[in-house]
Formats: structure tokens, sequence, C-alpha cells
């Protein structure tokens, strides 16, 4: 069967089509024909060298994923030839308390081969089979996003009617977190560099939209925007470079799930007030993304309320190169697809 593997790491140029042997469903496994696939920043790291350590030129990227069941394994009995799934990328990780080092042993796409081939083997235990409701789009783009949102968003953050939720950017993670934020009754607030891209999310429910291009202290145009009220939970995609504006932008008693660092490197310093933190009695969280019951909630989530991820583009599975360069120029609004079959 056809797979594309990481290479050299060398970037997307590394990128390579290669064979790989067909995977048989053992016990407790099941083998699912891939249909389609999605990025995410974490995969254009995999192909920098700056994500993942010793990992095989053969290693098959990409943690999001959706197919169909192709065959199950012995002891498989809760799903079926013909069953629509996805699987967290944690694919051990299957309740909360669950959550170890030991997680990212099978971390697909980075220390497992991931969906961006023509078939793969899922632990049965990992697969969640998906309502007719939600649809490939949305599924193939949703494992990443919808763990780690949820996770941060509701399962730590605690969104609700009345609660105001601040994300920033708008990638695949800030969109979704609108979109389920909007679906639980919550307000949301968003920034961006494009006006363009502020007016789409108040076409989506979106409640503040800052652009931070125009307003370098976006911390404070919000709380102007919303007369001195701060973020009760933050869906923090810059990371601590840019904590400290983060922090001004929380309320008394917020909760900010730190998440993701394009503003920097995970590596980077925090640039908060440790007073400021103190006495805003502000919780932080860094958020590893989320196990496969917080998928699942998120899906069921999803499913009742008929949300569909926002896809910017969709690319052929012959044309993965192209895919990770039109992520990697970030004129992307929500997420980018991929089609396998």
């Amino acid at each position: 069967m056809k797979a594309w593997q990481i290479g050299a790491r060398s970037g997307i140029d590394g990128l390579q089509m290669g064979e790989m042997a067909e995977p048989v469903a053992g016990t407790g496994e099941i083998l699912v024909r891939v249909t389609a696939a999605g990025l995410n920043y974490r995969d254009l790291m995999v192909l920098r060298g700056e994500y993942g350590t010793d990992l095989p030129s053969t290693r098959v990227p990409l943690s999001d994923g959706v197919g169909v069941v192709e065959a199950v394994g012995e002891g498989v009995t809760d799903l079926a030839v013909g069953d629509r799934v996805v699987a967290p990328h944690f694919v051990t990780w299957l309740e909360p308390e669950g959550y170890g080092f030991q997680v990212f042993g099978q971390d697909l796409g980075v220390t497992a081969d991931g969906w961006l081939r023509e078939k793969l083997m899922l632990p049965a235990s990992a697969a969640i089979k998906l309502p007719d409701r939600v649809s490939d789009e949305t599924a193939a783009t949703l494992a990443v996003v919808g763990g780690t949102v949820w996770h941060a968003m509701v399962a730590f953050g605690g969104a609700a009617p009345g609660k105001l939720v601040l994300a920033q950017g708008t990638g695949g993670v800030s969109m979704f977190a609108l979109q389920l934020a909007k679906a639980l009754g919550a307000d949301f607030a968003i920034t961006s560099s494009s006006d363009e891209k502020l007016a789409k999310a108040r076409d989506m429910g979106a409640d503040y939209t800052i652009n931070y291009r125009e307003r370098p202290d976006w911390a404070a145009a919000l709380l102007e925007a919303t007369g001195g009220r701060g973020a009760d939970v933050v869906v923090d995609t810059l990371g601590f470079p840019a904590l400290g504006q983060t922090v001004a932008a929380t309320g008394v008693n917020g909760r900010i799930g730190t998440l993701g660092a394009l503003s920097g490197s995970p590596q980077d310093t925090a640039s908060a007030s440790q007073g400021e933190i103190i006495g805003k009695n502000i919780t932080i969280k860094g958020i590893a993304s989320g196990s496969r019951s917080m998928l699942a909630e998120a899906i069921d989530v999803i499913a009742a309320n008929g949300i569909a991820m926002t896809v910017d583009r969709e690319f052929a599975f012959e044309d993965a190169p192209a895919a990770y360069r039109h992520l990697e120029s970030a004129a992307h609004m929500g997420k980018v697809l991929l089609r396998v079959g």
C-alpha cells in the first residue's frame, strides 16, 4: 500500500512517498481503510525535526484521520466492518486519569505511524464509532483539536453559559473552540491579524474580535471592548512568550489551558508577572491533548449541534507536500484536509 513518510526531517522537501506492507488486524485490533486525514501545526514541526526525537525516516505522519473498518481482529465485539471511526492520537490514553508519560510511546504520527497512508491498524479500544451526523471532513480534522479543546475549555476550563472564552488566532484549534463555545452557550473572544478572518469569526458567532496587528496591546483592547471584563477561560495557543498579555486578558479566577507555542517555542520562559497571576487567583494548566473519553464527549456535542469543522482547503493524497506548504503559509483559516481514499 502507499504511504507518505517523513524522510530525513529536513522540512517539507524531505517528505517522500513510499510503499508499506498492508497491516493485519491482530487480537483486539481493527484494520481501517483511510478516507481522509488532517494536518496540525505539530506535523510541520515533525518534518522540521522540532517535534519528537530519534524518529525513523520511514515514519508515517499525521495524527488526525478518519476511515472505514475493513477487518476486525479476534475479541473485537463492539465494532464491525463498515463502521466509520476516528481515534485519539494518544491511542493508549483512554480516560483522563490514565494520563502519564507512557502515552507518548504510542502517539500517531510521531512515535507510531500515523494516518497519511491507505490503511492503518488501530487498537479497537481507542477507536470511536462516528455518528452519521458527523461528516468525514469534520472527523478527519478532529482528533487532536477535539480532544485538546475539550480538555482545555470544558474539562478544565468549565466553559458554560455566562462564561467568556478567549482563543488566539484563527487556526484549527481556535475555530473549533469558537464553534464549541457557542454550542455550549458561552461568550467568545478571538484575535487575528486579518480583518477578513475576524469578519468570518463574527459570522460564526464570535462576540468580540480584535486585530492584534492594529492593537499590539490586544489584552487591553479586549478589556476595553468588554467593559473591563477578563476572560473566564483561555484556550492558549500562543505560549509563554505572550503569557504576560494572556494573563492581562484573563479575569479573576480565570483558567488558562496552555497548549500551543505559536509565539515562540515550548522551551521559552514565561513573560507573565507572578504577582498578577496570584492577585487574580488564575489557574494555569498544561494541556497535552485529550483522552479518548474527552474526544468522544466532543463528538457527542458536535453531532447534537450539527457542528462542521472549518476546513480551509482540501488536497489529494498525492499532493501532500502542497498541503503542508499551505499550512506553513499561515494563510489558512481552520483546518487543512487531505483526501486519501
